[in-house]
């Protein structure tokens, strides 16, 4: 008799459990998708779904495959059932192309007193992926004129001419507002460097480097946003008052033809178009 009922209990069990799989995902499982924003989990048959609170953040996470690897990309808030359904929301939305797989861990969700298992979901999203490889900027010889970027691992290192990009620039930090202090010319100097050189003049003072998503082609994959920040001093002279100055609003109204520094600091302090470079104008004292 005891056996009897053993086998009983087990066969309930084993039904509970799956039925607590047995749950609808939108986006389906394995779909090509856009991006990766919300995904509704829902189970139909279900009364009653409790979340493990303290998993609801950082508990679920989403990474891309890149080959045999798997990179985290970001971590998935799941906030408490609504029904019978869960809204999983990615902390941050991933548009970048590649396959993703989102981590459930065990016991995150209980339906109707059974505790649902570990499971995964896949999505990708088509496309050119972006590298995960690693990208080292240094200054040549302490000056902001010329930069060079390695990237590791990295076989063959490409600018990226099918996407139109906005070409790297430096921010200076100081003062009111950040500004636009130069454009790059970006060349290839080895297999995995790159070299960014400009002709503009520089005040001392803190800086941070932006290289857009899609600048370089890294092994046929696009490279991510890169930033870094220096902090250099005594880098160049500003310009002279000899040097010509033209200058437009940031509507394209030319508000000095030819002028000088000395023109410039007659502006009321603010954003302008200073012979062709966005930049924060301010009064000097």
């Amino acid at each position: 008799m005891k056996k009897i009922i053993t086998a009983l209990f087990l066969v309930m069990l084993s039904v509970i459990t799956i039925n607590a799989q047995d749950y609808v995902v939108e986006p389906d499982n394995n779909s090509v998708v856009e991006a990766l924003t919300d995904i509704y989990i829902t189970w139909e048959n279900a009364t009653t779904i409790n979340v493990e609170p303290t998993l609801m953040v950082g508990g679920i996470k989403a990474y891309v495959v890149d080959g045999e690897n798997k990179v985290f990309v970001t971590d998935v808030f799941c906030g408490p059932a609504f029904g019978n359904y869960i809204m999983l929301t990615m902390m941050s939305a991933t548009t970048d192309a590649g396959s993703y797989v989102i981590e459930v861990p065990d016991n995150m969700f209980t339906v109707d007193e059974a505790p649902v298992p570990a499971f995964t979901l896949n999505y990708t999203i088509p496309g050119i992926p972006v590298s995960t490889a690693t990208f080292d900027v240094s200054l040549d010889n302490n000056s902001l004129n010329t930069i060079h970027v390695s990237v590791s691992p990295c076989e063959v290192l490409l600018l990226n001419q099918d996407t139109e990009v906005e070409p790297p620039f430096i921010i200076h930090n100081a003062g009111f507002e950040s500004y636009r202090a130069a454009t790059y010319t970006v060349t290839i100097t080895g297999a995995n460097t790159a070299t960014l050189t400009t002709d503009a003049t520089f005040a001392s003072g803190s800086f941070a480097l932006h290289i857009p998503k899609g600048t370089f082609l890294v092994d046929e994959k696009l490279s991510p946003q890169v930033y870094s920040e220096f902090d250099v001093a005594g880098v160049n002279t500003v310009s002279n008052d000899a040097d010509a100055v033209n200058v437009y609003s940031i509507n394209g109204v030319q508000l000095i033809n030819n002028g000088t520094d000395a023109d410039l600091n007659r502006l009321q302090p603010g954003v302008y178009i200073v012979n062709g470079e966005k930049k924060f104008v301010r009064r000097n004292k």
